[in-house]
């Protein structure tokens, strides 16, 4: 079906009507929201209708483009406006599909691939790790199994270390220990035990040592934990307050002049938003 330019660019306008009126209505919801303890906040992107979907679980970035994931579903949008660029709304590979996989968590990126964490939940008998292509979004046809006794709940998230040549991922709840893949086959190096369990992890990315791991507790306050690599030592390193309709999801950095910029990707299910804040250490 070919639909006329005249309904095609009436469609495009009834869209970004709706979309300012749902975004402004979340605004209105959080502007009396307290600041972080020990970041501030430096800037937000928010998304909504179809740009929530591909942005409702996973963000990762590559220096010039933000790449988000939905259940389903890929997104790519530009660092400096924000603005989404590509979608890919059937990602999940059918080899994975035939596995009971419906769901791509958090993602990361490495050397021009975008790293994705997918499962088959409710059950998590699956877990994956599956390549795109971060030009365009497509499946690469590789993709590796992770050992289920590593991920009874399933693979939330996934990050890469670059310097030592790691893909790490952890149990969603309670995790006590840090799982160390190589890179290349994702065989397992080692498990490193944690100085205190981590629950509820949606997402991590490295930088300078350190996996920040984005913590949806069950409250309006969602920790950004620090977990060194090398010690699995555990620490808060700030506090966010998001509200009660959001879910804390994945995290990504960005490094400026003036040091790592933390963006954060919370998912409002309720009126189908997303907000990608980012935030600035104080402390």
């Amino acid at each position: 079906m070919i639909i006329p330019k005249c309904l095609l660019s009436v469609m495009r306008i009834v869209t970004a009507i709706v979309t300012a009126v749902i975004l402004l209505i979340v605004s209105v919801d959080e502007k009396d929201l307290p600041s972080p303890d020990g970041a501030e906040i430096c800037g937000r992107y928010r998304y909504a209708l179809l740009n929530y979907d591909v942005s409702s679980q996973g963000v990762t970035n590559d220096g010039t483009y933000f790449y988000f994931s939905g259940n389903k579903h890929l997104g790519k949008a530009d660092i400096k406006t924000g603005k989404m660029i590509r979608m890919n709304i059937n990602a999940i590979p059918e080899a994975l599909q035939e596995r009971g996989c419906n769901h791509i968590g958090g993602l990361s990126y490495h050397n021009g691939y975008v790293y994705a964490a997918i499962e088959d939940g409710p059950d998590y008998l699956n877990s994956f790790i599956a390549l795109y292509d971060a030009e365009t979004l497509e499946f690469t046809g590789t993709y590796y199994e992770l050992p289920h006794e590593l991920h009874l709940e399933g693979v939330p998230w996934c990050a890469v270390d670059e310097a030592n040549n790691y893909l790490y991922t952890a149990e969603w709840s309670n995790a006590t220990v840090l799982n160390v893949f190589d890179l290349d086959d994702l065989t397992l190096v080692k498990t490193l035990p944690l100085s205190e369990p981590v629950d509820r992890i949606q997402g991590a990315e490295l930088y300078d040592g350190k996996l920040y791991l984005s913590c949806d507790e069950e409250n309006d306050r969602k920790r950004i934990l620090s977990l060194d690599v090398t010690t699995g030592e555990v620490e808060t390193a700030f506090t966010r307050n998001v509200g009660s309709q959001f879910e804390a999801e994945d995290i990504t950095i960005t490094v400026d002049e003036d040091g790592p910029v933390f963006h954060v990707l919370d998912r409002g299910e309720r009126r189908m938003t997303t907000n990608l804040t980012a935030y600035r250490m104080t402390k």
